[in-house]
């Protein structure tokens, strides 16, 4: 039996500028020749095949088996899982086929079992790209050759019509140059060159990206207020939370570029301009030491966790996987560090300016907006401040509550503290101890475990302190985990 028909499809509408959409990430769903399940397996090419539904994950005998026995981390993919998903791709079937009206034809892949699918030739290439960062080379070649071969043939056709134009044409010219009788032209004054034509004064002109800014400004539109940030200069002196430049924009009004207009029907994170400065970083837990002097370069950061809304214009782009669910104003949860990564680069194909996740000393820093104490307000924990295990009502029950619900810190952020655990883009280290003082990410290539900020709904008030770190497997889902953007300026 097949399974899972058409689980990639032509994007519904073209991208600006008339390219096509690329795939950013798909699902299949596998048979696993082992315990007899059908397992969603979610693909991209900045990580490994994985489980896409963390229930899938935990009823896997082999992961239940490894929990067990604490046996080290849980995996991407179970190894029998990986295996018939391997065999399966081994017997793909990929073949182009005819154009039709003149368009590029479409490459068909069969992975028997698994999915069968329609693609056009740049959708066949990035899901060659795909295969090919996880060692399916044959597989990766066939999409590549397939793909070539639907651009050919209507290139054929088009090189035949345009050749017998040409021909038509050659034969008009020859009998137009028999039939014509030659005619003297009446002298003429001498030609002159064309005069230039003025232009206006470009100095003089607003550009289009203040416009845009000053249109974000007034009607809260946070793609152009995304946009903008990347485009202007950043300046200590700059208040957080303000638009360097936005009163000049009110002169001349530009009209939108297509990238805003396009951007502007997309719901996009709203992001603040942190000023840059120095703090000492760190706390009295021992993952917290020693504290250490870390200067700020200036930079955007979310004004919120990335909500559910949010996701989902990336997950109707094909671009992240649907594993959220709730009110658009939510923070969106149940996302691994690579789920991140994936949204990330999808925001920043969208937007054009290179997004990323906030390291570790960035969301400190912005978190303790400029204070020392454990909280941005002090040190004792009060309530309604954050959403957190018994940090509000006595005896209310936890729950995920809609960003923004409690006050923003100094920086005008809200929710750095409580609400869902926040992916930064650092490796975990068990302390300070050889951390950069520039603020910059510290990676270590060799694990996969990363740092988790702000602790959660379902954690209590030690957790929402501005120095307090966890860490989590970045390949995995959990419930408590979400993140926000950020922006080097």
């Amino acid at each position: 039996m097949r399974i899972g028909i058409n689980v990639l499809r032509p994007s519904p509408a073209p991208a600006p500028g008339g390219q096509e959409r690329t795939l950013a990430a798909v699902s299949y769903p596998v048979p696993c020749d082992q315990c007899g399940r059908v397992v969603h397996v979610a693909l991209s090419a900045l990580r490994a095949p994985s489980f896409r539904d963390l229930a899938e994950q935990i009823a896997c005998p082999e992961i239940q088996a490894r929990r067990s026995k604490r046996d080290g981390l849980l995996m991407m993919m179970c190894g029998a899982l990986k295996q018939s998903l391997a065999e399966r791709c081994d017997r793909a079937e990929v073949e182009a086929t005819a154009p039709v009206r003149g368009e590029a034809g479409r490459v068909v892949c069969n992975i028997p079992g698994v999915s069968t699918a329609r693609l056009t030739p740049q959708e066949a290439r990035s899901l060659a790209v795909m295969w090919q960062a996880h060692g399916q080379t044959k597989l990766a070649a066939r999409l590549r050759d397939a793909a070539a071969s639907a651009e050919r043939r209507p290139l054929v056709r088009t090189g035949i019509a345009a050749g017998l134009v040409l021909l038509l044409l050659a034969t008009a010219g020859s009998w137009l140059l028999l039939t014509r009788q030659p005619t003297q032209s009446p002298p003429g004054p001498p030609q002159t060159a064309d005069a230039p034509v003025a232009s206006p004064d470009l100095a003089t002109a607003e550009p289009p990206q203040r416009a845009a800014m000053l249109q974000a400004v007034a009607n809260a539109a946070a793609p152009a207020t995304l946009q903008d940030v990347a485009s202007t200069p950043a300046a200590d002196e700059a208040p957080a939370g303000k638009l360097p430049g936005v009163a000049a924009a009110e002169a001349v009004p530009a009209p939108p570029t297509t990238q805003d207009s396009e951007a502007s029907r997309t719901r996009l994170p709203d992001v603040v301009m942190i000023p840059g400065g120095s703090f000492a970083m760190g706390g009295m837990e021992a993952a917290e030491l020693p504290v250490h002097r870390v200067t700020i370069k200036p930079f955007a950061l979310g004004k919120y966790p990335v909500t559910i809304g949010e996701w989902r214009e990336c997950v109707a782009d094909k671009a992240c996987a649907d594993v959220t669910s709730g009110p658009d104003d939510n923070p969106v949860s149940n996302v691994s560090y690579e789920d991140a990564k994936d949204y990330l680069a999808w925001l920043s194909r969208t937007v054009g300016k290179p997004f990323r996740l906030p390291t570790e000393a960035e969301w400190e820093y912005a978190a303790r907006a400029g204070a020392s104490t454990k909280y941005w307000w002090g040190d004792q924990m009060r309530a309604g401040m954050v959403n957190c295990y018994g940090c509000n009502e006595a005896g209310a029950p936890p729950q995920l509550m809609k960003v923004g619900h409690f006050p923003a810190n100094p920086f005008g952020l809200f929710d750095m503290g409580g609400s869902v655990d926040q992916w930064v883009a650092d490796s975990w280290h068990k302390t300070y101890r050889g951390a950069p003082s520039d603020g910059s990410a510290w990676f270590d290539e060799q694990s996969f475990i990363r740092v988790i900020r702000s602790g959660s709904w379902k954690k209590d008030a030690s957790y929402a302190r501005s120095g307090s770190r966890d860490r989590y497997d970045g390949r995995i889902r959990y419930p408590t985990h979400g993140f926000r953007v950020a922006l080097s300026l």
